[in-house]
């Protein structure tokens, strides 16, 4: 046991854990074998999830040992430690000229990367999962593994290659089920500017701009946020004219606003902070959250109809904190097969995801929080049959179906690999 570094998720360090754990690979193997109790072992990378850490369980913190960023001669590839951000990563990146697609925000760790890694880069380079080529860690039943990206995961050739197959599409977009992963080796691209554009809109805007994104083919991506405004932010890479002109002329057709940028910025690591210009009264006090990602093709047709029940949700939100975003994806990581990774929504344009607050320590205040998050999940469902688990919730009520919408005809084959690979159920149940 061991005194924790400071987390990013309140709900979480305010918690009362078991304790804390910091082992190398060999150490965890040897742990596990003895038999940890309670379970599920949580396991912390970056801090930002509310369950890497709950009352009573025993927290695997991998921020303190697993640090490394090793660079390859031609700085074609990186191995990252689990235990560093993103933010760090890209630090890292930089001296090289070379990048890997991140998040709106680059504080999470390697867990982002590991459950899919959906960013405004998405349409253009894929999810941060589909840039891994190497994995190393231990599974739940305490083999430890060291695994390269097969060189055909879609062929089933013999038995072997048919097994590693399935280790590692489980792996990519379910790992938190299955494994601890100490280190990603990852592809990086070189990095280069981005251009984006950021404005405050109303809810007229907003349905113009999903209407206009929806019809996009190249890099740029419409990110948004609804609160007390609602925020537009468009990026795209600043060579890239057809994306620029595609910006720009969307800037030109929603009119005037109260708020509008442009910038060029050298890369994800200087992008402006989303979010910021949604909110107006800042939330005080000490909060707690939880947040549920969905996603959806195009709406299309149910653009009106979503609008109009968002609206409705909003307007009854009970904490200033409760905020609906959303992320869009498509391009390149439409292109990837469905059964190469367990990340399945291929064909999802849309990642709406909704976070509900509350200040700690109100219990009136969660129950209506989390009820409220509940209600819209179930709307949004109608909207976006599939989930994002970018964070799990064994906690909620929701679990299980977010399970099946998010692994649908690929959860049985991941239940028998949890079957094999953690069958005393030391992680998070599927």
């Amino acid at each position: 046991m061991t005194k924790h570094a400071a987390l990013w998720n309140p709900l979480a360090d305010d918690s009362h854990p078991a304790g804390w754990i910091t082992s190398d690979a060999i150490t965890l193997s040897n742990l596990i074998h003895q038999g940890v109790q309670p379970t599920p072992l949580l396991v912390c990378s970056g801090g930002t999830s509310s369950r890497c850490a709950a009352d009573g369980l025993w927290t695997l913190d991998l921020r303190a040992r697993y640090r490394q960023l090793i660079i390859n001669e031609d700085a074609e590839e990186v191995e990252i430690g689990a235990g560093l951000s993103m933010a760090e990563v890209l630090e890292g990146l930089q001296t090289r000229g070379r990048a890997i697609p991140v998040g709106l925000s680059t504080i999470p760790g390697c867990g982002f990367v590991l459950t899919g890694g959906v960013s405004p880069l998405t349409r253009s380079q894929g999810l941060a999962m589909d840039h891994i080529v190497g994995l190393r860690g231990v599974w739940g039943n305490g083999d430890i593994f060291d695994l390269s990206e097969p060189v055909n995961p879609a062929s089933t050739g013999t038995d072997s290659n048919n097994e590693t197959h399935h280790q590692w599409r489980g792996l990519l977009g379910a790992a938190p089920f299955l494994a601890v992963v100490t280190a990603i080796r990852l592809r990086t691209q070189k990095l280069a500017p981005l251009a984006i554009w950021r404005s405050t809109g109303n809810i007229q805007q907003l349905a113009v701009a999903i209407e206009a994104a929806e019809q996009w083919n190249h890099s740029a991506s419409l990110q948004w946020v609804w609160n007390e405004n609602i925020e537009l932010f468009v990026t795209c890479f600043a060579d890239d004219p057809d994306a620029v002109k595609a910006m720009e002329t969307l800037e030109k057709l929603l009119g005037d606003f109260a708020q509008s940028s442009m910038t060029i910025v050298a890369g994800q690591h200087a992008q402006p902070p989303f979010g910021t210009l949604a909110r107006s009264t800042p939330a005080t006090g000490r909060l707690h959250n939880e947040v549920i990602s969905r996603l959806a093709p195009a709406w299309g047709q149910q653009l009106p109809s979503l609008i109009a029940d968002l609206n409705e949700l909003m307007r009854n939100r009970p904490h200033i904190g409760c905020q609906i975003s959303a992320q869009q994806l498509g391009g390149v990581s439409a292109q990837v097969p469905v059964s190469r990774t367990s990340f399945i929504h291929r064909d999802a344009i849309w990642k709406p995801w909704v976070s509900a607050t509350w200040t700690a320590g109100d219990e009136k205040g969660r129950k209506s929080a989390i009820d409220w998050l509940l209600r819209a999940n179930n709307l949004l469902s109608n909207y976006c049959p599939g989930v994002h688990l970018a964070q799990i919730h064994p906690h909620l009520s929701c679990h299980n179906e977010e399970l099946n919408d998010a692994f649908q005809n690929w959860l049985p084959g991941l239940n028998q690999l949890k079957y094999h690979q953690d069958p005393h159920g030391l992680l998070p149940p599927l």
